[in-house]
């Protein structure tokens, strides 16, 4: 079981919400006033059954997670922050046991993408059109198309997967395997 998950299991929206919101029971859900904007009639309403809010006044609805990030102006991390301490779960036992697999995922897509990059700018120092238009049509320079890494996309929908499963074939790092597997 994930973090998210786990403080889920501990915690009821309704009890997170209420915090924020006076709620009333209205059948299997509960009602109250909009949180986000001026209303004299409830239109804000949550269902424990399902675990999610919606607040028909404003739009807006999600989880206790979404919640909280909207009305404490919180990113995902802080709300995650603030509900893990109210439902006691210690967020460092779940950092080490899913940051190892997907920190290895995350290098090897940061990889693929930095290859692309280096693919896609070679294209374009190869294609003579596409390059005079960006510098003389467009007037970018060359410092211009390095800094942002500009490139071309080859009229070839599947030049960049034949070059990257190369370059994985090959298993070098980036320096190596681009100029190897171009």
């Amino acid at each position: 079981m994930d973090a998210v998950s786990e403080i889920k299991s501990r915690l009821n929206i309704e009890d997170v919400i209420s915090q924020y919101v006076q709620l009333k029971r209205a059948g299997r859900n509960f009602k109250g006033l909009s949180p986000f904007t001026n209303e004299k009639t409830p239109s804000f309403i949550v269902s424990p059954e399902k675990q999610i809010w919606h607040d028909f006044s404003s739009g807006k609805g999600g989880d206790a997670f979404s919640f909280v990030m909207e009305v404490e102006g919180l990113d995902f991390k802080g709300a995650l922050e603030l509900l893990a301490r109210q439902a006691g779960v210690d967020l460092e036992q779940y950092s080490g046991q899913q940051n190892d697999g997907r920190s290895h995922l995350k290098s090897r897509v940061l990889e693929a993408l930095q290859l692309a990059a280096k693919f896609y700018q070679k294209q374009l120092t190869a294609n003579n059109t596409a390059l005079k238009y960006l510098i003389k049509d467009r007037n970018f320079s060359k410092k211009t198309l390095l800094t942002w890494e500009i490139g071309y996309a080859p009229n070839v929908g599947h030049a960049l997967t034949d070059f990257l499963a190369k370059a994985h074939r090959l298993g070098n790092s980036i320096q190596t395997a681009y100029f190897e597997a171009a």
